[in-house]
């Protein structure tokens, strides 16, 4: 997998002009990219790898069937809780988004230490992110799972160079921006229509 790049436009592009909304579509794209990164990690999250195809392909699949409706994370959210598809759907948009957002505020986290992190030992650092996101948002033997996987995660230079980023790691901190304000933006959505617990 050596030399793999992820493109840091797509999330940029994923945000609508006024920087209030999220198009799906370009979201989608954006986090196939950032899935990347899981790849190189070893067995300690290729579960969420797993998981994360399994959510972009169900938004994927609403998008083609009704293209307006599912055009940005607003469009989505009013479109399911108006149709009360949030209920009677167990695949609905909403929900699987949530999965996904929630995700994203891991990897932004990770992303970072990648970025400041100085050493090639990373395994506090990320268990540390791991802790204050996804972590809140697991059952005990999941946490327990990956506390024991975190030990073999590739060090951090070697996670670099996978991804392409061992001259500029620094330039990640971009990344991590935007990927924040795109979170910022989904959670504003989901908070306004109550959706943030949707089970």
């Amino acid at each position: 997998m050596a030399g793999t790049t992820v493109d840091l436009d797509l999330f940029t592009q994923s945000l609508t002009e006024n920087g209030e909304d999220v198009f799906l579509e370009t979201y989608i794209l954006a986090y196939e990219e950032i899935s990347k990164i899981f790849g190189v990690l070893g067995t300690v999250f290729k579960f969420v790898s797993t998981d994360v195809n399994k959510k972009i392909n169900i938004l994927r699949s609403k998008l083609r069937q009704d293209p307006d409706s599912y055009r940005t994370v607003r469009n989505m959210v009013m479109f399911e809780t108006c149709h009360n598809v949030t209920v009677t759907d167990t695949n609905n948009g909403c929900r699987t988004l949530l999965r996904l957002h929630r995700a994203l505020e891991f990897v932004a986290e990770f992303i970072q230490v990648l970025s400041v992190e100085k050493g090639d030992n990373i395994s506090n650092s990320v268990w540390t992110a791991y802790s204050a996101t996804l972590a809140k948002h697991h059952t005990w033997l999941v946490r327990n799972s990956v506390s024991m996987a975190m030990y073999t995660l590739p060090t951090r230079g070697n996670i670099l160079e996978q991804v392409g980023k061992t001259e500029r790691p620094e330039s990640l901190g971009n990344l991590v921006s935007v990927m924040r304000d795109v979170y910022r933006v989904v959670e504003t959505a989901y908070t306004e229509f109550d959706l943030l617990q949707l089970k």
